[in-house]
């Protein structure tokens, strides 16, 4: 993919979602792939669980707390539906009197089931059943003891007494827990299996949890130590065009946004299928129709989520944009907070700050009425699919169609249902403002970064420059240079002079490759600049400007003995030792220069570097320049013509062009702009000493 040129925002009528910019983050997660699938296997494992707890509570309520147990009076129907039914299900069956059955309908399909409660053939009443060979010896006494006591409720018939359950409920609250021991075992032996699966499923859900944000956090710290060493390696125009609060929210925000999509959306969204997906699957093998009812409803989800996520995609990217521009003038105006107080500008200030934080604001309330619309959808939608469950499942229950337990259950599988997919909104939330992140993040990234190539043909750097017949253009052909040509040899100091907006500046751009000429060569030791790799020549390059930036304690930097001589060795430890956070903007000029004596390296640029230093300092700086000039090729910038007097040539940059050169005698003598220059300095010097 060709990288482009300029940095701009992705273009907002951008649809879907590149697939290349999927691929690009998915590499910052393939170093981190054995944590995400050991969190994805603890997912899985929190899913199972959660979806089996439901149906332990069916099995509890069908099986143990409620009887199945139902008399079945068989004669006065279809008598070939009845046979069939006594010769298919033997076992559920107990005569109790003549055509009459106990009959445990949990034992028989559910069509079986349907057809007994059309046909009438089983009564509403639910019976109690007690089979005393099934009580310990110890026990079966007191059984018997309590039947016997209670000859009015129960009934016997063979080995086994029968009640009808409104009848039980007048016994003794120890008298039914003795006759139900086994069902009360059977209710803690699940509880206990119920206690086990939950705190299996909350070790499972710590450990993918731990695991997530563990790996969530690696994948982000490299995405950001990526993107800053990106940031390093783009050229120079990228940053003449590009706000510094707009990258700030690129290494910080944005990298962020995307840390909660692998943290919160990506394996999330994969244990939230799977617990839609089992949930389904389990309501359909319990009963199809309502089942089928719940997808319908689902599908009604879908359609407004689809209408959600494109409203939501569109404020997204607005939000993410409007979060830059703030960053970016709160940077700038604080950074210029001097300039604002000094003109008075903070009414104005604050007024375009006021349209920025509107634009933000704005942009936010588009995300929160998409979002506060959706979600209150979502949550309607799955109390009516409970009231739907209350009603057409409970008039199941009625006609045997579902077990209580099942409904119950169901109730469960409902709520778990939604839950996840209230979840894939919120996740739906983050994975767009990650989207958008991602979209700016990789955008950045696709910047072409400086070029880099081999440093030449010698490894010998001497410092000669050629300038043949250059053009230069920062826009199109608005020409900054015109036709530039010199030459600055070893041992030789050159000086620039000219107005302000000449093109001086420019010139040091392009031999420093932050900017390369449209047309022409320039040459360092006969060899185009274009065949030395930036670093290599920077490396060789002493260069000193007029705003000084000091980081990381390069304050210290200043061993240069040359330094020492100029401003005092008590001087020179006193800029050492400090760390540069006060330091005046003269104090930073003295120790860039400082750093470049320094270097010792064969070519010196010195671009206003002495501009904020006193004159005394300066002029031991300008001898110190002429006494070791024959070690290096030195080239200044000047607008005080003084700094240039001493130079070997002097060049006059008028409009791009090189209007005169020439020593400073020869520029006087021709009486151009040099000339009127210098008077111009010299009547201010002269009216500056009468004043004083």
């Amino acid at each position: 993919m060709k990288r482009p040129s300029t940095f701009d925002e992705p273009d907002k009528k951008v649809k879907g979602y590149d697939l290349n910019i999927l691929k690009w983050i998915v590499k910052f997660a393939l170093p981190f792939k054995g944590f995400m699938a050991l969190a994805l296997l603890f997912m899985v494992l929190t899913a199972l669980g959660e979806l089996y707890v439901p149906y332990l509570t069916k099995i509890a309520v069908d099986s143990y707390i409620s009887t199945p147990w139902r008399a079945a009076r068989f004669g006065a129907h279809d008598s070939e539906f009845e046979e069939r039914i006594k010769n298919t299900y033997p076992e559920a069956l107990i005569p109790i009197s003549n055509n009459t059955y106990l009959t445990d309908i949990s034992a028989i399909a559910k069509a079986d089931r349907i057809q007994l409660e059309k046909l009438e053939i089983v009564s509403k009443e639910s019976f109690l059943v007690i089979n005393t060979q099934d009580f310990e010896p110890k026990d079966r006494d007191k059984a018997l003891g309590i039947v016997e006591a209670h000859k009015d409720v129960f009934t016997k018939t063979g080995g086994l007494y029968y009640a009808p359950l409104s009848s039980v409920k007048t016994l003794g609250h120890e008298e039914k827990k003795i006759l139900r021991f086994r069902d009360l075992s059977d209710v803690k032996k699940t509880a206990g299996i119920m206690v086990l699966v939950m705190l299996g499923v909350f070790v499972s859900s710590s450990l993918f949890t731990y695991l997530l944000q563990y790996s969530g956090q690696k994948i982000m710290h490299n995405i950001r130590t990526n993107t800053f060493s990106h940031l390093l390696s783009l050229p120079q125009p990228f940053y003449d065009k590009t706000p510094v609060g707009t990258l700030t929210t690129r290494v910080t925000n944005d990298v962020n946004a995307i840390n909660e999509m692998y943290t919160s959306v990506i394996v999330q969204f994969v244990k939230d299928i799977l617990v839609i997906v089992g949930v389904l699957a389990v309501m359909f093998v319990m009963n199809r129709e309502l089942t089928l009812l719940i997808i319908g409803l689902t599908v009604l989800i879908g359609f407004f989520g689809a209408i959600f996520r494109i409203r939501l995609r569109r404020a997204y990217r607005k939000v993410r944009r409007s979060i830059a521009k703030l960053n970016a003038f709160v940077q700038e105006s604080v950074q210029g907070i001097l300039l604002i107080k000094l003109y008075m500008r903070e009414k104005q200030n604050y007024e375009r700050f006021e349209k920025v934080s509107r634009e933000n604001f704005n942009a936010n309330m588009e995300q929160v009425f998409a979002f506060a619309t959706f979600r209150p959808i979502i949550e309607f939608i799955s109390v009516f699919a409970i009231a739907l469950i209350l009603w057409h499942g409970g008039l199941s229950v009625l006609r045997l169609e579902l077990t209580l337990g099942a409904l119950i259950a169901y109730l469960s599988y409902i709520r778990m249902l939604f839950a996840p997919i209230l979840e894939l909104a919120e996740r739906y939330n983050i994975s767009q403002s990650a989207m958008a992140a991602s979209e700016n993040l990789y955008h950045l990234h696709m910047m072409e970064p400086e070029e880099r190539r081999a440093a030449g043909s010698t490894a010998r750097f001497s410092g000669s420059l050629e300038f043949k017949n250059v053009w230069f253009a920062y826009n199109g052909e608005d020409w900054v240079l015109k036709d530039v040509s010199f030459t600055l040899k070893p041992g030789e100091t050159l000086a620039l002079v000219g107005l302000t907006g000449s093109g001086k500046t420019t010139i040091v751009n392009l031999i420093l490759k932050f900017y390369k000429p449209q047309k022409g060569q320039i040459l360092f030791d006969g060899i185009p600049i274009t065949q030395y790799d930036p670093e290599f020549l920077r490396s060789n390059i002493s260069t000193v400007f007029q705003d000084s930036f000091l980081f990381g304690g390069n304050s210290r930097d200043t061993n240069s003995d040359g330094l020492r001589d100029i401003i005092g060795t008590e001087n020179a430890a006193v800029l050492g030792s400090g760390n540069g956070e006060n330091f005046s903007s003269g104090e930073k000029q003295l120790v860039s220069l400082g750093q470049a004596f320094g270097k010792e390296m064969k070519f010196l640029i010195l671009d206003e570097a002495t501009s904020h230093i006193d004159a005394q300092i300066e002029k031991r700086i300008q001898d110190a320049l002429k006494r070791d000039a024959h070690k290096r090729a030195t080239l200044i910038i000047a607008h005080r013509l003084l700094n240039a007097a001493n130079s070997d040539k002097i060049i006059v940059v008028h409009k791009g062009e090189i209007y005169e050169e020439g020593s400073h005698a020869q520029l006087l003598e021709k009486k151009g702009i040099y000339y009127n220059l210098t008077r111009l300095q010299t009547k201010m010097h002269d009216y500056s000493s009468f004043a004083d």
